[in-house]
């Protein structure tokens, strides 16, 4: 018996290998996805200016870093001892305004050369809920605990949000030819907003994500389709009944894998699991014989995929 209904997902075009040159950006669940990526070892950057929910703030960072323009200390400002910028997260935040400064470029640097030589950028969408600075105009990524009388409210329409996607779209073809684009809407409920305003928000999301696979410039995963109706239970939320507990981020990832990554992959990121196992394994005692013949089989194992895939990178299991 059969106690959900299946999500059909297509099988990506150009699937992810070790090869590839990942770049994900996006909600918290972007970082949920890089983290099993890295897990296995694939070749990947995440949320490099930390997490980003709206499109136009992510948007608007990637043509900064495709045009090479470089932020200003005019676009800092001070919040409880930290300098901050409005276009980025607060995990970029510093006390020093230099280094603040410096911060913000070096990540702008390695965005615009990643997403030069990457082979997918995978978007996670969180919110069409925006929040625009009165004073500049400005939609920003964060509003850095900054009253709320500065900000205006806003939601994005769905042909807005295409429009920005897009264009975004566009700007990254021009710069790298060969870039697949993976898009797809957080499973991550804003219930700050309210449940009404929230799926108001994600049909806003899914409308605009569809609009650019439609036209050929993406391909649609369905990550919050997965856990609000394959999954479908709160038992697969956290305790906040918010975000998904690591069940369902397991679920998800298995669905994404299984439609995007390719086959000849999954050996490899196998044996890439054997060896993060035997690193985890804590000997009842260190010094035994049986523990020592372990490290170097091990050792060994590690060696092969180092080998094979030399941007890997593992501990060394004698530390």
């Amino acid at each position: 018996m059969k106690w959900a209904t299946e999500i059909s997902i297509p099988q990506g075009a150009a699937p992810l290998d070790y090869q590839s040159r990942i770049v994900l950006m996006g909600s918290c669940f972007a970082t949920h996805m890089g983290e099993r990526l890295h897990y296995y070892q694939f070749q990947q950057t995440t949320n490099p200016f930390g997490v980003i929910f709206h499109p136009a703030p992510m948007a608007d960072l990637v043509h900064r870093a495709l045009g090479g323009k470089s932020f200003e200390s005019s676009e800092l400002f001070e919040n409880q001892g930290l300098w901050r910028c409005s276009a980025v997260h607060s995990t970029l935040a510093h006390p020093n305004p230099e280094r603040a400064l410096e911060q913000l470029n070096t990540a702008l640097e390695h965005l615009g050369a990643t997403l030069r030589e990457a082979s997918h950028l995978i978007l996670t969408l969180g919110t069409a809920w925006g929040y625009r600075d009165r004073e500049t105009g400005q939609l920003v990524a964060n509003c850095h605990k900054r009253p709320a009388a500065a900000f205006e409210k806003e939601l994005m329409a769905p042909d807005a949000l295409a429009g920005v996607l897009m264009g975004m779209g566009i700007a990254l073809r021009q710069a790298n030819p060969g870039i697949r684009i993976i898009l797809s809407v957080s499973p991550v409920r804003h219930i700050r907003d309210g449940m009404v305003a929230s799926q108001r928000s994600k049909a806003h999301l899914v409308t605009a994500a569809h609009q650019m696979a439609d036209a050929g410039m993406g391909h649609y995963f369905p990550a919050y389709e997965l856990l609000v109706d394959e999954l479908r239970d709160y038992r697969f939320y956290g305790a906040d009944l918010v975000h998904p507990n690591e069940v369902a981020v397991g679920h998800i990832w298995e669905r994404f894998s299984g439609a995007w990554v390719a086959p000849g992959a999954r050996p490899v990121m196998e044996e890439v699991a054997e060896v993060r196992r035997g690193l985890a394994h804590r000997p009842l005692n260190p010094e035994s014989e049986a523990h020592l013949a372990f490290l170097q089989s091990l050792s060994r194992k590690m060696e092969g995929l180092l080998a094979r895939y030399p941007h890997m990178a593992f501990e060394n299991p004698t530390s």
